[in-house]
């Protein structure tokens, strides 16, 4: 699947069909900022890339 915010692969192990806890984000911290920019039509269904995730989204 694509990140919603950059357009790259999320690598979404759930997506991938791959156990969950092996997805890389759940051992990282998401910038709030990151989070905040997500598309309400994408909140909840598609998961946003490491790259994005740790972004400040202020810094441009």
């Amino acid at each position: 699947m694509k990140c919603p915010l950059c357009g790259k692969s999320n690598d979404c192990a759930v997506a991938a069909g791959r156990d969950p806890d092996s997805c890389w984000c759940m051992t990282a911290t998401m910038s709030s900022s990151a989070l905040a920019s997500i598309p309400p039509e994408a909140q909840g269904k598609i998961c946003i890339c490491a790259q994005c995730a740790s972004r400040d989204r202020s810094e441009g």
